[in-house]
């Protein structure tokens, strides 16, 4: 009985480790040195004095700029009002709803590795632990509830169970909360579609009840959220507000066409600005020393978790070439600057390509032996994890077709899946009994990282 109190406040207390480092940033970050956090605030004391949605338009530098936001966080802040005052003590909000989330990314973890409470605690802390999450939920933006709705329907998933009676409607009710949140959140409709549709076709899920549950799905997030498409339709002749948006700041909207060579920028930019962009305009990033650790990091553990996924010849192949691209096309370009000092003549493509290649054969010898797969039910958690990801990969990009903003916090609300793959691809290729060396310097790095760009923040 001691014992297992002992180990409840041990996980308990590993969940907190986010929580109070986000206490610090709270305390050390400026007014209005969050992402647009003025505007942010404006949208508040709209709601809180004005009893009305403020519409989309530039007002006194830019008062109305988030007028196109969906109004829940707005709505949950004016309401607190009362009580904390339409300032920056709302950055409370956001921390708290930050905790949350970790609590949820504990329960996502846990499912992942079933019977190790505190190897999941300590994945989804580090999770929590990211300088952008910290940083974000020390600021007064809508994110911090859209991060803590979209991580419970993660845990909730795809288990059909969850989804009955009451619980299913309940649980639909967070989906379309999520989306009146933020509207990167709709990529939760067609992944709970996608992922019930691969249940039907394994058999663990009857094609009536799948219709069932997508149906209503759809149906309870139009009652939750279709009145505030609705509204904007009636409002600008456009439901997500965009066309008022493009007109209201021109200055914004993507001038350069679309091709190859803009899709490979905004992917570096969502590279770099997901681990490192701090401040009111996002100037302030990680030297490529941090690039080029997080890119070996995020490389060699995908190599291992693709390899353990699919153990074969294949397998191997496809986590060699994927981690390869992430070191040579992501991590790679980031750290040029560094390098450019050393070596002349490092950047262009066919250096990349030929990184590429180098390194994708390292990795093929890398991951010759695995040492630790996980259970099935948790490899098919994994491949749902990643799905959740690319949709909203999907949906960043084609908001920045319109938009060049590639904001790399617009992913937060996924990226703890990056985290958990980068552990268990670990893990995979040390075994399991080393499984502590890689959890414990996971945790050791996300907190030293952490604390130094809070260090290093510049007022």
């Amino acid at each position: 009985m001691i014992r297992s109190g002992l180990a409840t406040a041990l996980v308990a207390g590993i969940l907190l480790i986010p929580l109070g480092v986000g206490v610090l940033w709270l305390q050390a970050l400026p007014p209005a040195h969050g992402p647009d956090e003025e505007a942010h605030l404006e949208y508040v004391r709209a709601l809180a004095t004005d009893r009305q949605f403020p519409a989309l338009g530039f007002r006194h530098g830019g008062i109305w700029s988030e007028g196109h936001q969906p109004p829940l966080y707005y709505a949950l802040c004016a309401l607190l009002t009362p009580l904390t005052g339409a300032d920056w003590t709302l950055r409370w909000v956001s921390l708290l709803l930050g905790a949350g989330s970790v609590a949820a990314y504990y329960g996502i973890a846990r499912r992942l590795l079933p019977g190790a409470p505190r190897e999941a605690a300590v994945m989804a802390a580090s999770s929590g632990l990211l300088p952008m999450s910290s940083f974000l939920s020390a600021s007064v933006n809508n994110g911090a509830l859209v991060q803590f709705l979209v991580a419970l329907v993660l845990w909730i998933g795809v288990d059909p169970h969850r989804w009955v009676g009451w619980r299913g409607a309940g649980a639909a009710t967070l989906v379309g909360a999520a989306i009146l949140a933020k509207f990167s959140a709709l990529f939760l409709v067609p992944f709970l579609a996608v992922a019930w549709v691969r249940m039907a076709l394994e058999g663990r899920l009857t094609w009536p009840r799948c219709l069932h549950l997508t149906g209503r799905l759809l149906a309870v997030v139009l009652l939750v959220s279709g009145w505030w498409f609705w509204r904007n339709w009636l409002l600008y002749g456009d439901a997500f507000g965009w066309q008022q948006q493009m007109a209201s700041s021109p200055t914004l909207v993507r001038s350069e066409r679309i091709s190859l060579g803009y899709m490979y920028a905004v992917t570096l930019e969502l590279w770099r600005s997901l681990w490192a962009a701090f401040g009111p305009s996002a100037r302030q990033t990680a030297p490529p020393s941090v690039y080029i650790l997080v890119s070996l990091a995020a490389g060699i553990g995908a190599a291992g978790l693709v390899s353990s996924r699919w153990c074969n010849r294949a397998g191997r192949a496809g986590g060699a070439l994927l981690g390869g691209s992430i070191l040579a096309l992501l991590g790679w370009p980031l750290a040029v600057p560094w390098f450019a000092n050393r070596l002349p003549g490092v950047d262009g493509i066919a250096v990349k390509l030929v990184l590429l290649m180098v390194m994708a054969g390292m990795l093929l010898v890398i991951t010759r032996r695995i040492r630790w797969r996980p259970d099935p039910g948790a490899r098919r958690e994994i491949g749902l994890l990643g799905l959740a990801f690319i949709l909203l990969l999907v949906g960043v990009y084609r908001y920045n077709v319109n938009f060049p903003q590639p904001q790399g916090r617009f992913l937060l609300p996924c990226a703890p899946a990056l985290v958990f793959f980068m552990h268990q691809g670990w893990i995979a290729l040390v075994g399991w009994r080393n499984r502590w060396v890689i959890l414990l310097t996971g945790l050791a790095l996300a907190i030293s990282g952490n604390l130094a760009a809070l260090v290093q923040y510049e007022v």
